[in-house]
Parts: C-alpha cells; structure tokens; sequence
C-alpha cells in the first residue's frame, strides 16, 4: 500500500477529531458565557435608564404641576429658606393664597465686613436674625439668605396696610443700634407678591432684586415694591383669577412689540413680542400683572399658539406693507408651554399654513435651567432648532451654571436680563460672572442681546462688553402693532447718534 504524503494516518484522525471536539465544547461555553455577560450589562443599563427616566420624570411632574417648584420636603427648623418657601408655595392653594416677600441687602455692610473679625460678623447676623424673627407676622419664613442679604416671606391675609406696616417696622428693627458691635446700620427693601411677581422662590427673588435695586437707587433705608401700581390700585386679590379667566373668554388680549436695535447700524434687527390684558377698567396691563397668574393656573398654554398664530399673522401683514427682511419676532415660553408635547411641530405647522420660513421667529426660553433635565422639554428645544427656528435663553443660572454649559446649550442667542444688566452698571459681585458669560457667549457664535437699557450710560458700559444688539425704554416702550409700524415707515434711530454715545 503506498502512503501518499498529504493522507493522514488513523492516529492523526483521532488528533485532529479530539482537537475539533474541544473548539467547538470551547466556543459553546464562550457563547453561553457572552450571552449571560451581556444579559447582565443589558440588565444594568435598562437599571440606570429606569433610574434616569425615574429622575426625569419627577422632574417632569414637578414641572407639569400647578407650580413650577422644586418639589423637596424641608425640616421647618431648616436653614434652607429657599426649599422652605418653595415648599409653602408649593402646598398653597390655587386662586387661594397670597404671600408677600421682603428681600433686604444691608446697606454699606462692606464697611462693617472689614471693620470686624469674622466671629463678630457672624455674632451681627445672628442679631438681626434675631430682630427680624421678632417682628416678622406670626407664620413667616425669616433668616439669612447669603452673605448680607435677609428674606421675610409671610403667606396669609396681604393687604396694602400690611405691606407698609411691616416694611417700616423691618426698617426701623435694623436701624437700631446694634448690641454686638458699636455701630448702627440700614437696610434695603425689594417688595414682592405671590402669585402675582412670581411662581417659585427663584422667580420671586429675582424679581425682588430689581425692586431692591429701585431702594438703593433712590437712597437706601427704605423699601420699594416691584408690583407698585398694582398695590395702588388695590388690584392684588383672589379675584383677579375669575377677571383672567373671563378675559380669555371675552378676547381682551392683545400683542404688543418692543424693537431689538443694533447700535452699529441704527437698524432694527428685531422684535420682541408681549402680551398685554386690555382690562375693562384698570386698561392695558403689563405681563408682569398677570403672566404668573396665568401660569399657576394653566391657562398659559393656551396663549402658546394662539399668540404664535397672531405673530405670524401681523408679520405677514407688516412684510406685505413695508417689504421688510432680515428681521425676526420672538415670543416667550414658559416651562408649562414648554413640557407640551408636539409644542414644536405646532409653531413649525403654523408657519408652514403661511408660507414663512421659521427663522424669521425665534423663541425666548423663560427660566431655562428650570427645564434642562425634562426630556419632552429637550425634545421640543431640538426640534425647534432642527426645523430652523431661532431660540434664545436670558437665564444665566442660579449658580451661573451658564459657565459650564455654553457649549452645550441649544440657543443660539443669549439674552442678558435687566437684572443683569443693573448688576453690571452697579458692580455687584456677580458682575464678573455676568461678564464672563457674555465673553464665552460670544467666542461661542452666539447673539448677544442686552435687555432693559434706559439710558446713555447703559449703551456705553453695554458697548464697552462688545455688545451690539439691545433692547429697552430707551429706544422705545412695548408698543401696539400700529405704532410699531410707523418705525417700519422712518427709523427713530441712527449709527451717527450711537457713534456718538460710544465714543
């Protein structure tokens, strides 16, 4: 028998079967191994994902409820005021409860502050701790917010009479001298209304400091209200949510529009839209009288399209009559708009029905970081952006978490509050924050848009941060739609006259 080299012998069969046996025993057990690992990775992510959507959808809750608060229970003996009075709005009642916010800042403290060692310091605020405990009504959330800067907030019975009462009786419990230290000092008031100036603790807060900002303006030791004609026409009652919901029925509402100018040009480049109440007795109302009713009570979301549709419409009219290009309207949205499902595809039909492309509109985020972890509120942000929609945010963080999220935010325009604007032309310390946002905003690609200019001063300062597009009295109030298209017709505004200011 002739053995040809490439025929295998029985021994080398039995070799070659044994070793074949063993790969494939080999990868069955790394299958069934892989498939349990991978079973168990699975298994973990849908846990994370489970946590996540859980986390998100509190968040959401908490957003879709009545009140846009941080839903979080608080020890009354707590030194956190902020989760004390967010959990007292939150448990308030709708069209029931009212409450009143005093929001003091020491007055010349930076003279103390150096003055006296830290112990001593903390020995003064415990003193007026102390004073503002003793004289707040019966039920109130009083204490030390930060540094030099006191909160009395008081839900119950709030009437013009006790507003005043308490605000002297808060002013004159700080001027006393005090017993710790050999000095006597004032404070500062801003005055707000719940619901009427805000919906949660932060919205209230930063609203109290542009009315502090009016106290320290006009000469310290004293208190000014935020909501002032609104308490002089003794408007601010329980009723005001049948008049809003009445309102809505009889169509007393109407649009108003403020320009956005770019200071190079002398040229609109913009405009912002505004809701007002034409109110049958008390005539046209300012948002800041009505808006945060109308979000405690829901009825907000129906402004969303309507409000858009009636933008889109005057737009239409305006490019018609005047021929106009290159110009954009915005309209603001709150969180309760913004956790509306299909909210974009919505406002993108709209403009579809009239032919418009959705960059001449942009939409203007109310209190952004209140929103950023709601998935249906991300979603319709990225399908504005996707669908060619501008969108702007004028919310910086109360941390400034802006400094982080820069790059990240889906915005293309950032809007700097008046708020922050004072903060800037009165060197507060959070300037340098405010600062540093506009810079990172701008190396960005992002529009910036200073809001709430009044003056000359402010244009220059706003100039000297290389801010070229703002907004405010100075150039002109909110305006109906009429006389808003007389700027259409001849310019108030010129590049010469703003050369000049800059200078």
């Amino acid at each position: 028998m002739i053995n040809f080299p490439f025929m295998a012998t029985p021994a080398q069969t039995y070799e070659v079967v044994a070793a074949l046996v063993i790969i494939i025993f080999t990868l069955v057990v790394m299958y069934f191994l892989g498939k349990n690992v991978w079973k168990e990775i699975r298994s973990s992510s849908n846990d994370r994902k489970l946590v996540r959507r859980a986390k998100e959808s509190e968040d959401e809750q908490g957003l879709d409820s009545k009140l846009v608060v941080e839903r979080r229970t608080v020890s009354k003996k707590s030194k956190d005021l902020i989760g004390l009075i967010n959990q007292e709005i939150y448990h308030s009642k709708e069209g029931q409860t009212m409450a009143v916010m005093y929001y003091m800042n020491l007055d010349n403290f930076r003279y103390i502050s150096e003055k006296y060692t830290p112990k001593q310091i903390i020995k003064i605020m415990d003193e007026i701790n102390r004073r503002l405990k003793k004289i707040s009504p019966k039920g109130s959330i009083a204490g030390n917010l930060k540094d030099d800067i006191f909160i009395v907030y008081h839900t119950g019975d709030i009437n013009n009479q006790l507003i005043t009462q308490t605000a002297e009786q808060i002013l004159e419990a700080i001027r006393e001298p005090l017993k710790t230290v050999p000095e006597s000092i004032t404070t500062s008031i801003g005055i707000v209304l719940f619901p009427f100036d805000g919906i949660s603790a932060s919205q209230l807060i930063k609203n109290a400091d542009v009315a502090l900002y009016v106290s320290k303006k006009e000469g310290k030791n004293r208190y000014s209200l935020y909501s002032q004609d609104l308490i002089e026409k003794e408007q601010f009652n329980m009723s005001y949510y049948q008049e809003i919901k009445k309102s809505i029925q009889n169509e007393e509402f109407l649009l108003y529009y403020q320009p956005i100018v770019d200071i190079r040009t002398g040229r609109m480049i913009g405009l912002e839209s505004l809701l007002r109440w034409n109110h049958p007795t008390m005539g046209i109302l300012p948002p800041g009288k009505f808006l945060n009713v109308m979000d405690l009570t829901g009825d907000i979301t129906w402004f969303g399209k309507w409000g858009f549709e009636k933008i889109v419409q005057q737009y239409l009219a305006w490019k018609k009559q005047f021929k106009i290009r290159d110009l954009f309207i915005s309209t603001n949205l709150s969180p309760k708009q913004l956790v509306m499902e299909g909210l974009a595809e919505d406002f993108h039909n709209i403009v579809r029905k009239y032919e418009f492309s959705p960059e001449s509109f942009c939409l203007e985020i109310i209190d952004y970081y209140s929103i950023v972890r709601n998935p249906i509120a991300l979603q319709n942000l990225t399908e504005f952006r996707r669908y060619g929609f501008r969108v702007a945010i004028d919310d910086l963080g109360t941390d400034f978490e802006i400094l982080d999220d820069m790059t990240r935010v889906k915005a293309s325009i950032l809007k700097i509050s008046r708020e922050d604007v004072l903060k800037v032309m009165n060197q507060f310390q959070e300037e340098e924050s405010i600062k540093r946002a506009i810079m990172l905003a701008q190396q960005n690609q992002k529009v910036v848009i200073a809001e709430g200019i009044e003056d000359e001063t402010m244009i220059a300062r706003m100039a000297e941060l290389d801010i070229r597009f703002m907004q405010g009295y100075y150039f002109s109030q909110p305006k109906s739609a009429e006389e808003t298209a007389k700027i259409f017709k001849k310019s108030p505004w010129s590049a010469e006259d703003f050369a000049r200011i800059i200078k």
